[in-house]
């Protein structure tokens, strides 16, 4: 029982701890684990709505890809020049059907239309996928319409248009409606020229795009004065320009303008037409009524056979087919004057049978005889008679004197007859026409006698047909050069109608939108821009001048110099009136002056304040403090000696003063892609921006910043003048000269906006600023014009830092290791000063032309054309002179010197030194501070930690 009891226990017990394990788990755990299961599932949605997403996008740059390949291929040059194509067949196609063929050849026609029809259909929908606002609009009305209206083109169409019923009732309607349809017809075919104004303002873009690409001179060939050469296009001027919204806009709406003119015109200037003409008073009509009189009454018996005769005879006469294609001779009046001639004669009846209508034609048929008799009368009247009617060839006098045997269907009506071009004639008939359906319906037309019943004419009635074909070809004829007048009017009225709005307005506001987005992409361009403005000033001036000046040599020469001076007294005087009233050019150049000014204002450090403010369109707010940017350059420090002194002297004239030297100092350091940046009185901060030049650039670039620097030394005549000066004399000496120092570090720095919202300057701030102003400083410890850091000497060319002198080596706040002090000896004052043949008189045009030359020489110094060293300094006679006395000997016991106080040794530094010292002629500024700092407070013992 023990037992028992006791491993029942442990039952119990193992159960228990089992239920315990397993039993629900803590409230803070529970609301863990949904927690976790919450993000998790937001975090896959976020993840599935991300990619799916990124999924639309792709597919949406996929689309945009296909629709812009479709549209390159649909402005591709195959693709227009197979649209150029068939839209002028499209045009000319059915006009070029009449004139030069007939009927057999329309399945040909046929076939070509129907590829049109297709190929237009294509374009309407690869322009619907692939370019905006074109679906549903008013060109894609036009295109549909001018597509559909191919269908009329189709020989099927068009003959099922044309009715053949000839009732006596509805003769006259179906004539009206017959020429409505045709004039509908060509209406609306001219609303396929719509496709010409399209196509011909395409290629008018594509060449002026050429021709403004063409006339892009190439850097470095681009002459001084270009205004001089008449020959000079203002295409230059147009070059970048693209057309802008408003311009587009302007366009497409005079060209819808323009094609709804011209549409309604056409379509309501027939309706004020009155027209005197009919069917039935024509002689065709007339002569078939007295034919058909005569052939009654001769088969009634109330005339004789003779009266008929004569009377059909002078109806194919008067109406000769043969006469009609020979044409008349000199001025007389004959059948060709007529564009229409009878051919077919015959009998018809509604329910007649060609057996019965045999009876008419039995009777109704002439005889050999009578004819070739007619056909001799006729010849002899000819001579005499004003209308000359011709004669017919032997075959047409046979074929009409035979039986009238050939069946026709015309119309559902039998017609039983003879037709004249039923066979062919050598150089007269080359298409044999039995029955009136060989020839196009609108190649023919049905004359009947109108003097009788509906009854009567039902019945049975005498039929002429006559063949319109020159009538037709020379209406197809007259409607191509329409079409080529209505081309002309649209193309030419669509561009001209907007002439004016482009010239005074578009053009102008385009321009100005061109010169706003190069101001806000580059501000510094804005100098660029003014310059580009004065030239075409200059080059509008040179050609005005020009023909004015041929036109008064070309007056002179045939004594009119009166007129001379009355045009040139009025084409002077309009046209400083129209200049004095645009203000679009008012505007223009305000825009210009006022990027010129940001450009002058906030210099380089100022552009990405300029751009990024120009670039927000949704709000006129100005961000002026922007976030600075990082950028490595060349840090120069400039300031000119003895400044105080010479503000107490010159007073008022400090200004010019501080400006000559700034037009110096700024010019050659622009000269070398250096930005001048702050001036403050005396001192000058200068920048040269190292960032996205390759290392043989910065090279280049570093070089050029030391040449330019010792470049500024007071030869310079404009300098010169002040040393004769009493007051800065008497205060300076007898010696006293316009000098400037310099410090140069390289390092980095940030550009950007310093100040608040009520006045900012665009500057740098960097301890590196620091270090190039404290360089510029020690120039007045070591008495050296230029000092420039280790760092900017190893990246000048090693021939130049070659001749770079290294003086000391000193701990500079602002920088966390010792810095390595180097200095180019040159002595300014054994240069002369450098006198002019001729003194230049500054004025807006010589500025303009130095500007270009200084821009032309500034592109050189990057490029391997120009070797800093070789150029600059070695092959300079004035650097030659100022380099004269340092020479070798003293550059080595100098190097001796500096290198013995540099490893503490300074005892044998201090004899080393003072041998230098006044080995010039005069105290060398770097071994007088090295002595004088040994010497105080050291006595000339290296310090312990030396």
């Amino acid at each position: 029982q023990d037992s028992s009891s006791s491993s029942s226990s442990d039952v119990d017990d193992f159960g228990k701890s089992e239920a315990e394990d397993v039993g629900p788990p803590p409230a803070n755990m529970s609301r863990r684990r949904i927690s976790t299961d919450v993000n998790m599932e937001l975090l896959r949605k976020t993840l599935e709505e991300k990619a799916r997403r990124r999924q639309e996008a792709e597919e949406k740059k996929q689309k945009a890809r296909f629709r812009r390949a479709v549209a390159n291929f649909m402005d591709g040059p195959y693709m227009t020049l197979i649209s150029v194509c068939l839209t002028f067949w499209a045009l000319l196609g059915d006009d070029i059907r009449i004139l030069t063929t007939n009927r057999p050849a329309d399945i040909g026609f046929n076939v070509t239309t129907i590829f049109c029809l297709f190929f237009f259909a294509l374009e309407v929908l690869l322009s619907s996928f692939c370019k905006q606002d074109y679906f549903l609009g008013f060109f894609f009305v036009l295109d549909c319409v001018s597509t559909a209206s191919l269908l009329l083109d189709l020989t099927w169409v068009a003959d099922s248009l044309v009715s053949d019923d000839f009732a006596v009732g509805d003769q006259a309607r179906g004539g009206r409606t017959a020429r409505l349809g045709a004039s509908v017809g060509r209406v609306v075919r001219v609303i396929r020229l719509v496709r010409i104004v399209k196509l011909y303002k395409a290629a008018y873009e594509r060449i002026m795009a050429e021709a403004a690409k063409n006339s892009a001179s190439s850097p470095g060939e681009e002459t001084i004065d270009d205004w001089d050469n008449p020959d000079y296009d203002d295409q230059e001027q147009r070059k970048g320009q693209r057309e802008s919204a408003v311009g587009k806009k302007l366009v497409a709406l005079t060209t819808r303008r323009v094609i709804i003119l011209v549409l309604v015109m056409l379509m309501c200037m027939p309706v004020f037409v009155v027209s005197n003409s009919h069917g039935d008073l024509t002689s065709a009509a007339f002569g078939a009524s007295s034919v058909f009189d005569s052939y009654r009454h001769m088969k009634e018996g109330i005339a004789n056979r003779s009266l008929y005769e004569e009377s059909i005879l002078k109806y194919f006469y008067y109406h000769n087919w043969f006469a009609g294609r020979a044409g008349c001779d000199g001025d007389s009046f004959c059948p060709a004057v007529f564009l229409s001639h009878v051919f077919w004669v015959g009998f018809a009846g509604r329910d007649k049978t060609y057996n019965e209508l045999r009876n008419y034609t039995a009777e109704a048929r002439l005889q050999k005889d009578v004819v070739v008799a007619w056909d001799a009368a006729v010849a002899k009247q000819d001579v005499d008679y004003v209308y000359v009617m011709g004669s017919f060839p032997a075959q047409a006098q046979d074929l009409l004197s035979s039986d009238w045997d050939i069946e026709c269907q015309f119309g559902g009506w039998n017609h039983l007859g003879q037709s004249l071009l039923s066979t062919l004639l050598e150089d007269t008939v080359s298409y044999a026409v039995r029955c009136p359906q060989d020839l196009r319906p609108q190649e023919r037309f049905r004359i009947q006698p109108s003097l009788l019943t509906e009854q009567e004419f039902d019945d049975w009635h005498l039929a002429f047909f006559f063949d319109a074909r020159p009538y037709v070809r020379v209406e197809s004829q007259n409607n191509m050069m329409l079409t080529g007048f209505i081309c002309l009017v649209l193309c030419v009225a669509s561009l001209q109608f907007s002439k004016d709005a482009n010239v005074l307005v578009l053009r102008p506001v385009e321009r100005m939108i061109e010169k706003v987005n190069l101001i806000r992409d580059n501000p510094l361009a804005a100098m660029k821009m003014a310059d580009d403005e004065f030239k075409g000033e200059e080059i509008k001036k040179f050609k005005a001048n020009t023909t004015r000046e041929k036109r008064s040599i070309w007056l002179e020469k045939y004594h009119l110099s009166c007129l001379s001076r009355i045009l040139n007294w009025f084409s002077t005087g309009s046209t400083s009136g129209d200049d004095a009233m645009m203000e679009t050019a008012v505007l223009e150049k305000t825009i210009i002056k006022l990027g010129s000014l940001l450009a002058l204002g906030f210099g380089e450090a100022g552009a990405s304040i300029v751009a990024d403010n120009m670039q927000g369109l949704d709000s006129a707010g100005v961000n002026a403090m922007v976030p600075g940017s990082r950028v490595d350059c060349i840090i120069g420090s400039a300031s000119i000696r003895d400044f105080s002194t010479a503000t107490e002297v010159l007073q008022g004239k400090v200004m010019t003063f501080v400006n000559q030297i700034a037009e110096i100092v700024h010019g050659l350091v622009c000269e070398f892609h250096g930005a001048p940046n702050k001036n403050s009185g005396d001192r000058f901060l200068l920048i040269w921006r190292l960032g996205g030049l390759s290392y043989e650039q910065q090279t280049r670039l570093a070089s050029g910043v030391m040449c330019q620097d010792f470049g500024l030394h007071p030869s310079n005549k404009t300098l010169a003048e002040y040393r004769g000066h009493p007051g800065l004399i008497q205060r300076l000496g007898a010696h006293c000269r316009v000098n400037l120092s310099f410090g140069l570090h390289r390092g980095w720095a940030i550009e950007g906006a310093v100040g608040s919202e009520f006045k900012i300057d665009a500057s740098y701030l960097s301890p590196n600023v620091s270090i190039a102003e404290t360089l510029e400083f020690a120039t007045k410890v070591y008495h050296v014009s230029i000092l420039a850091s280790q760092d900017c000497i190893t990246s000048c060319s090693k021939a130049l830092a070659r001749q770079c002198r290294l003086i000391d080596k000193v701990n500079m706040k602002g920088s966390k290791t010792p810095l390595s002090l180097y200095v180019y000896d040159v002595e300014t004052d054994r240069v002369p000063v450098h006198e002019y043949s001729t003194a230049l008189e500054w004025s807006v045009r010589q500025r303009f032309k130095a500007r270009q030359l200084f821009e032309v020489e500034k592109t050189k110094k990057l490029t391997s054309e120009v070797n800093i060293v070789e150029d600059f300094i070695n092959a300079s006679v004035d650097v030659k002179a100022m380099r004269k006395l340092y020479t070798t000997e003293f550059l080595q016991l100098f190097n001796m010197g500096y290198q013995n106080y540099s490893e503490g040794e300074w005892r044998v530094a201090r004899r080393l030194l003072k041998a230098t010292q006044d080995m010039l002629g005069f105290q060398d500024g770097p071994s007088t501070a090295l002595l004088a700092f040994m010497e105080m407070p050291y006595q000339f013992e290296a310090p312990p930690k030396w």
